[in-house]
């Protein structure tokens, strides 16, 4: 999979993701979207489909096994 780079995260503000979050999920574990959550024009959260993150999440325990 790679980095995730902060221009392949599509912007949206909390108050529009509170309003949307259903949608949000499917978009997510469907469409394979992914976003960043800005409050107060400022990133405080990623959303993306739970395999993605457990994909991340095992690249990671791996790079880091490389290293130890």
């Amino acid at each position: 999979m790679g980095r995730i780079k902060i221009t392949d995260l599509e912007p949206i503000a909390a108050t529009q993701a509170k309003v949307n979050f259903g949608e949000i999920l499917h978009q997510t574990s469907v469409n394979g979207k992914r976003f960043v959550v800005n409050r107060q024009g400022r990133p405080v959260s990623v959303i993306l489909s739970y395999n993605e993150y457990c994909e991340l999440m095992e690249e990671l325990d791996e790079a880091r096994s490389k290293k130890a």
